[in-house]
C-alpha cells in the first residue's frame, strides 16, 4: 500500500531462500537492484538472510509480469474478474461478464477456495482422487493493521519482530525495513485473535488493535490506520505436492499456489515451476 509517502508491506513481509531453483531466482532479483537482504534474524542474528524487495512486495509482481503484455500471441488482462471455469467441445471456457475465451488449458493459483468456486461455477468435475482433499483445505485468517505515524515507530533493529504468543504475530517498520521514505508500521494480528474478531465491526476492530499496538509505536502519533482482512494467508495444513491436476478434459486444468507443498513466497514459486512442467508435459 502506498499513502502519504509511505509504502506499506502487508501479507508476505519477506522471503527466504532453502533451495537452488529458488536462489537462481533471488540471484537474478538481487542483480537487477530489486531483491536486498534485508536482515539475518529480528531478534537474534542466527546468519539466514531474510529478503526484502525495494518499493514493496508488490513490485515481484510487477517484474514477472514485465514484459507479458505485447509479447506475440499473449493477451493480459487486468482488472477482470472471471466468474466461471467449464468444459466446451473446443476446450476450456474462461468467462467473466461481458465475453469469455476459449484455452487449451488452465492454470488457477488462487487461494484453492476461490479456485473450486470458479470450477463449481462452470460445473467443472473435480477429479475423485483429489476432489475431496482440495475441498477440505482449510486457510488461516489474519487481520493486519497498516499505520503511517508522525516519527519512527517503536520496532527496533532490524525493524521486525516475528512473535510466538500474545496479540501481533508479526510486527514491521517499513522505514527501517528500507521500503518507506516515511514512518509507517505494519502488524499482523496472531491467528487466534484474526479467527476471534474477522465478523467484529472492522473500525472497532481497528480502534482495539491500534490500542493494543501501542508498545510498538512508542510515542509516535498515527496519522491514519487501515484494517486489511487477509483471508486466505496461508494453508492450516498444506497440499502434499506442489502442484494439482484437478481435471484432465477437455485439456489440463492445474491448481497451484502457496497451499501446495509448502506455504511462503518459496513454496509458491515452486508450485509454479511444478505446475509449468506438468502443462509443458500434458500439452
Amino acid at each position: 500500500m502506498r499513502a502519504g509517502g509511505a509504502v506499506l508491506d502487508h501479507g508476505a513481509q519477506f522471503f527466504t531462500v532453502r533451495s537452488d531453483a529458488f536462489a537462481a531466482f533471488v540471484d537474478e532479483l538481487a542483480r537487477a537492484e530489486l531483491a536486498y537482504e534485508w536482515c539475518r534474524g529480528f531478534e537474534v542474528e542466527d546468519g539466514y538472510p531474510r529478503y526484502a524487495v525495494r518499493g514493496g512486495m508488490d513490485r515481484l509482481a510487477a517484474h514477472l509480469g514485465a514484459g507479458l503484455a505485447g509479447a506475440e500471441g499473449v493477451e493480459v488482462r487486468l482488472g477482470t474478474e472471471v466468474a466461471a471455469v467449464s468444459p466446451g467441445a473446443e476446450g476450456w471456457r474462461v468467462r467473466w461478464p461481458g465475453g469469455q475465451l476459449t484455452a487449451a488449458a488452465v492454470l488457477s493459483t488462487a487461494p484453492v477456495p476461490r479456485s473450486l468456486a470458479l470450477l463449481d461455477a462452470g460445473g467443472t468435475e473435480l477429479d475423485g482422487g483429489v476432489g475431496p482433499g482440495l475441498r477440505a483445505l482449510e486457510y488461516h485468517r489474519v487481520l493486519a493493521v497498516l499505520a503511517r505515524l508522525d516519527r519512527p515507530s517503536a520496532v527496533p533493529e532490524p525493524g521486525g519482530r516475528q512473535l510466538s504468543d500474545g496479540l501481533f504475530s508479526f510486527v514491521a517498520d517499513n522505514q527501517r525495513k528500507g521500503i518507506s521514505a516515511k514512518p509507517a508500521v505494519t502488524l499482523h494480528a496472531s491467528h487466534g485473535l484474526s479467527a476471534a474478531r474477522w465478523e467484529d465491526d472492522p473500525e472497532a476492530t481497528l480502534v482495539d488493535l491500534v490500542a493494543e499496538a501501542r508498545p510498538w509505536l512508542g510515542d509516535a502519533a498515527v496519522l491514519d490506520a487501515e484494517l486489511v482482512p487477509w483471508r486466505y494467508s496461508g494453508p492450516v495444513e498444506p497440499w502434499p505436492e506442489r502442484a494439482c491436476a484437478a481435471a484432465v478434459a477437455p485439456g489440463p486444468l492445474v491448481l497451484a499456489g502457496d497451499a501446495f507443498g509448502g506455504p511462503k513466497v518459496e513454496g509458491a514459486f515452486l508450485s509454479g515451476l511444478a505446475a509449468a512442467e506438468r502443462l509443458l508435459a500434458d500439452g
